[in-house]
């Protein structure tokens, strides 16, 4: 119960590439919570060093997971947002795993792992005129995606007497790998066959979670498979894709048979989650 709420506190679609490093929010939209230290940090199974996470309520006030401690906790009252910033090198365009073990009073250490989506507005966008040539180097050298170097190179080819670091970029941009089939399908998911913007976001506050919105998804786009099939088109493992299956299938929303799920329509789970509101409404009246 605690993982779900704690999955919950992830804004979906916050991911994004900044000049700080990575970053995303968590809000608090159920209950007040008492966090007592950050005990894990994945991002693609890759660990973050607590030294590297700062928690950002406001500008002036900002705490290093080191600091967070059961003596010196970080209280979220309800709907209170914090910003999550990873000191480390940018993201690529696509899904990317996002892991957080949280010590809560009252439940003691406690995560949850879920996915999110970086797109190219996601990417580091900036004027490489204001920089000059040794710290736009060093920028090169930390920018893996290959639609950031590529905006470098324009704007440093259109800048007055910027041609200096036009080759370095170009051997960075040489370097950078480009997407894998596996990651362009991994982050198609998340549109494809579902009418995008406002549907996803519909479903994303019936479902509850980003984990749950990208196994359906995942299943939807399938048509039916088992969980390693579906599984192969996200960053779940097996297990926790079967399991989520089964808590959508408890719910109306997912069947199951000879081992293959299938999910419901966009359009049936947008109406079950309505008449599931309003047959509430009407106990309650």
């Amino acid at each position: 119960m605690i993982e779900q709420y704690l999955e919950r506190l992830f804004t979906w679609g916050s991911l994004e590439n900044t000049e700080r490093g990575v970053e995303f929010e968590l809000k608090n939209r159920l209950i007040e919570a008492e966090f007592q230290g950050v005990t894990t940090a994945r991002l693609d199974e890759e660990p973050v060093d607590k030294g590297n996470i700062i928690l950002e309520l406001s500008e002036d006030e900002r705490y290093t997971a080191d600091e967070i401690t059961p003596e010196n906790p970080l209280e979220l009252d309800l709907a209170e947002t914090v910003q999550v910033i990873l000191d480390r090198e940018r993201l690529r365009i696509g899904v990317h795993e996002i892991e957080i073990g949280l010590r809560v009073e009252g439940y003691g250490e406690v995560g949850f792992v879920t996915d999110d989506e970086i797109t190219a507005e996601d990417l580091i966008d900036i004027d490489p005129g204001g920089l000059t040539v040794e710290e736009l180097r060093e920028l090169a050298d930390v920018v893996t995606e290959p639609v950031s170097l590529e905006r470098l190179i324009e704007r440093e080819e259109a800048g007055k007497a910027r041609k200096t670091a036009l080759q370095h970029l170009e051997t960075r941009l040489q370097e950078a790998e480009p997407l894998t089939e596996e990651e362009m399908v991994k982050a198609e998911v998340s549109t494809k066959d579902t009418g995008g913007g406002l549907v996803n976001e519909l479903l994303v506050e019936v479902l509850e979670s980003p984990q749950r919105v990208s196994v359906y998804l995942a299943a939807q786009t399938l048509g039916s498979g088992t969980p390693e099939e579906i599984s192969s088109r996200v960053v779940f493992s097996a297990d926790v894709v079967e399991s989520t299956l089964e808590s959508l299938e408890s719910e109306g929303l997912a069947e199951e048979e000879d081992g293959e799920y299938s999910v419901a329509s966009p359009v049936a789970v947008l109406q079950k989650r309505q008449n599931d509101l309003w047959n509430v409404l009407r106990q309650t009246l």
